[in-house]
């Protein structure tokens, strides 16, 4: 079996406030653009039996390694140390919008960042790909996802946790102009919070479906009332 072929770019600086990450493709243009203050907490049980929280920060100069080669998914993985940061993008099956598919950490147990951990040598696995996960980050294809708010974004295998912490962000994947950022489809926008939860137009209208039907047969059942005591009143 062979693997699929990847592309390896290293970091390069596009503000003096964030760092830039960035994947290129076979034609040497940038594929994905990810730019963002990212700070992951792990949490983890000592072999004392207290549960302790580790830090790590996302570092400027994390290698990128990833995959451009599919037109309806692309991967990026940010590396450092003990750690892997890898982000799977897909696009909804009309092509209209892209989004995260899957968030996952790759780290170490025994890294200096886990003082005295009960299980170490490990290798552990977190991410966002449990069963009926939402999409994340849905933006129409072409523009580049903004947020200046802090995201939040849990990670778990089940057993083990963590939290990402995402800050000023930016970020697009399955570019194919230029090497920078397209116009800004905001998290704040009202079109991103009514794609990001379809369940509440559903909700909203069951609720007034069955309403509806409450009152109908509440009716039904009052104007039976009524025209049997007319009745019973007019033969007496």
């Amino acid at each position: 079996m062979t693997s699929e072929p990847t592309s390896t770019t290293t970091h390069r600086s596009f503000s003096t406030e964030q760092p830039l990450y960035r994947l290129d493709g076979s034609n040497g243009q940038a594929c994905i653009l990810l730019q963002v203050d990212a700070l992951i907490v792990v949490k983890y049980r000592t072999k004392f039996g207290e549960d302790q929280e580790a830090n790590i920060y996302v570092p400027n100069d994390a290698t990128v390694t990833g995959n451009c080669n599919n037109e309806n998914t692309v991967t990026m993985s940010l590396k450092w140390k003990a750690f892997v940061l890898s982000w799977s993008f897909a696009k909804t099956p009309g092509g209209e919008r892209w989004y995260v598919e899957k968030i996952e950490l790759t780290y170490n147990s025994s890294d200096r960042h886990f003082e005295h951990i009960d299980q170490p040598n490990k290798t552990i696995r977190l991410s966002t790909g449990q069963k009926h996960s939402p999409m994340l980050f849905p933006t129409p294809v072409g523009k580049s996802y903004a947020c200046d708010e802090e995201t939040q974004i849990p990670l778990t295998d089940g057993k083990n946790n963590a939290i990402l912490l995402l800050r000023d962000m930016k970020l697009q994947p399955f570019k194919f102009k230029n090497n920078e950022f397209a116009a800004e489809f905001s998290c704040t926008s009202l079109s991103a919070r009514g794609f990001r939860d379809e369940t509440a137009p559903v909700a909203v209208g069951s609720t007034l479906a069955a309403a509806v039907l409450l009152t109908i047969t509440g009716y039904a059942v009052y104007r039976s009332f009524v025209l049997k005591k007319v009745k019973y009143d007019t033969m007496e």
